[in-house]
């Protein structure tokens, strides 16, 4: 059924998306020690990692997935962690305190930087509302079917496998996949009660909120100031490539990835700071869950996170304090320490992820095609694009790089995030080259985690150019507050000292609402609206209309049993029908790479199918019973299979069901 335009559904299931990301991960988080920030930061991330290393171990034993075992998973593991943590501690193992953040923010503070985050998360609530166009909450991009799809097979069926659900498209054996994302989806869509449209609206609505609050987690735990945390969530929720580039892509899952990717610096720092069972875990299970979410997302992670650790070596060679570790400690000795700590958390991460690193070396060596994206953009718009923020519309958020410049000129005030830097000049260089040398073998083969594709890596640049932007914003309120107190009129009044901050902070603060129209919400929403339409804002006809709706719909009365398929296109809006009504269609989604052949053959054939004995065997082999016709595709160019086409009056089928714009046909024969 398509998501209906009721406020209570999407409550409920954002509100359920909220508490599967919190509960989980927050109970296993405050069993391994974190508190404040860092819990309330990588809870989601250790919610997702729960989940997506779940799903396939209990695949593995043969135990269905849902919430009761994903509760029993959470409740065990956190058994284990408090007990590891409770016994190191008591032994002297550990003295638990040294990883946490340095700097005291006042409880004022705190309060403004969960309001910046409220703000972000609103904003992104708002963005994806607004960009649905009041048409159809049904995503219309290539890969959002198969997640869809996915969902609704974890959730119907309890296989959490990391091939289970590719088997509604390449059966019998189905395909490899990271899972985290549709394990969790899964879990809203059953404690929620709604439809699957509404489940993955519900999941997209606060995407730039987990964004933002990632981002203070990370200040927080660096010890940059509330100021510079309370820009940064503010800046993650209204930066176009942050998450919105993504989501309008249908990279659902790598959109995620992306916005937890900052957590990754968060556990690191943890660990090197004061290695020890727990903080170990909690970067071992952060490593996982990036995994999980996305097989690119570890990836970017370490590309992003690696510079901290290079600043901390850094500081060691020039003799400088370095966190954790004891004045005078040689340098080699402090890069040497660092690498073999690891080294057992990193085997750690390896067997909980076991399923996932054997599933991607299996899928990689496999049949299935890699089709790498060629790009020869000019250098100079590449860079342009970085600077600007911006990629799929033509408009500037000139804002954005007024702050990024003043926060570049502003460096050296950065200080624990000095690194932010280096990562932004090597995840933008990787972003040039690809965008510029994109069919070089060598490019190829270099980005291929991120499938040599320009947006994605322009999404993994956006983070570190997001803090350098946000730490430019807080340095503006910063000068402005010393030139308010440096006024003879402040100075006059004591009690207005205490207040300038505060006073700038907030001016500042409403000043880019304003200037950017709700911190660029109207630009983000044409964005994101390509979700909905796949093409450009304000078409009225998308891949997945209304009338095939109404056809799936209808077909999901008939009574079709589940071990029988529906014979469909494999490029128009048919491929939901298993989503929206959870009848399985012969093409589960609009790929068609490495599927099985005679699926392929049966819908170029059908209409020879009293003719053609290949036809009629193979429509005996998959059980198809009916033919779901609709119209259009989702490539323009390509029009509806040939066997496919004017089925009317033929006399091994009749009509069920006709609308403009889709025909449910019964095979008679």
């Amino acid at each position: 059924m398509p998501a209906p335009e009721d406020f209570w559904s999407y409550f409920a299931a954002v509100a359920t998306y909220v508490a599967v990301l919190a509960v989980p991960g927050g109970v296993v988080g405050w069993a391994a020690g974190l508190r404040g920030w860092a819990l309330a930061g990588l809870a989601p991330l250790l919610s997702y990692a729960i989940t997506g290393l779940a799903g396939p171990w209990l695949a593995i034993a043969h135990v269905p997935y849902g919430p009761l075992s994903v509760a029993a998973c959470t409740l065990l593991l956190a058994a284990v962690l408090y007990g590891l943590r409770r016994l190191a501690v008591a032994r002297g193992w550990m003295t638990p305190g040294a990883e946490e953040p340095h700097q005291a923010w006042t409880r004022r503070a705190h309060l403004a930087v969960a309001g910046c985050v409220g703000i972000a998360t609103a904003v992104s609530i708002a963005v994806v509302v607004s960009g649905r166009g009041g048409t159809t909450a049904v995503f219309q991009r290539w890969d959002t079917v198969f997640h869809a799809n996915g969902i609704r097979y974890i959730a119907d069926t309890g296989d959490g496998s990391l091939t289970g659900m590719g088997t509604l498209n390449w059966y019998p054996d189905g395909s490899f996949y990271p899972n985290a994302y549709h394990l969790v989806g899964a879990l809203v869509y059953q404690l929620s009660g709604t439809s699957i449209p509404v489940t993955l609206n519900a999941v997209t609505m606060p995407i730039a909120g987990l964004f933002a609050l990632a981002m203070v987690a990370l200040v927080r735990q660096l010890g940059g100031r509330a100021v510079f945390a309370g820009c940064a969530a503010l800046v993650a929720g209204g930066a176009t490539t942050g998450a919105y580039e993504s989501v309008s892509s249908g990279l659902l899952p790598f959109a995620l990835g992306i916005v937890l990717t900052p957590l990754a610096a968060v556990a690191l720092q943890r660990f090197v700071v004061r290695p020890g069972v727990d903080t170990g875990a909690v970067l071992a299970l952060s490593a996982a869950g990036l995994l999980a979410a996305h097989s690119s997302a570890l990836f970017g992670a370490i590309l992003f996170a690696l510079p901290l650790v290079v600043q901390r070596w850094y500081r060691a060679v020039r003799g400088r304090r370095v966190d954790g570790v004891p004045d005078g400690k040689a340098a080699w000795r402090v890069a040497g320490g660092d690498v073999l700590k690891m080294i057992p958390v990193m085997a750690g991460a390896g067997l909980l992820a076991a399923p996932h690193i054997l599933g991607a070396i299996t899928f990689t060596s496999g049949s299935y095609p890699y089709h790498p994206w060629g790009s020869h953009m000019a250098v100079w718009k590449a860079l342009a694009m970085l600077a600007t923020f911006k990629q799929v519309l033509p408009v500037p958020q000139i804002w954005l790089t007024v702050f990024l410049a003043f926060g570049a000129l502003t460096l050296v005030a950065l200080r624990r995030l000095r690194w932010v830097m280096l990562s932004a000049l090597g995840l933008s260089a990787l972003f040039v080259v690809v965008a510029c040398f994109g069919g070089e073998d060598w490019v190829i083969s270099l980005s291929r985690p991120w499938w040599n594709d320009r947006f994605r890596l322009m999404a993994l640049a956006a983070i570190p150019m997001c803090l350098i932007a946000a730490h430019g914003m807080s340095e503006a309120q910063r000068w402005l507050a010393k030139l308010a107190d440096g006024r003879a009129w402040v100075r006059a009044r004591p009690w207005l000292t205490g207040r300038v901050g505060l006073a700038t902070a907030v001016l500042i603060v409403v000043a880019m609402g304003v200037l950017t129209g709700g911190f660029y919400r109207a630009a983000n929403a044409k964005t994101v609206s390509l979700l909905y339409y796949n093409g450009l804002p304000g078409e009225v006809v998308p891949p997945v209309s209304q009338d095939e709706i109404d056809a799936m719909d209808r077909l999901g009365t008939l009574g079709i049993p589940g071990d029988q398929k529906v014979l469909n296109d494999r490029l128009d809006g048919t491929a939901w029908m298993y989503a929206l009504t959870g009848v399985h269609p012969v093409a589960a989604h609009y790929d068609a790479g490495a599927v099985n052949p005679d699926a392929v053959y049966l819908a170029a054939h059908f209409r020879d199918y009293d003719t053609d004995p290949r036809v009629r065997a193979v429509a005996r082999q998959l059980n198809v019973h009916y033919v779901l016709v609709g119209s259009g595709t989702i490539r323009r160019d390509t029009p509806i299979s040939p066997g496919l086409q004017k089925l009317d009056g033929l006399d091994f089928v009749s009509v069920v069901y006709r609308n403009p714009g889709a025909v449910i046909y019964r095979i008679t024969k």
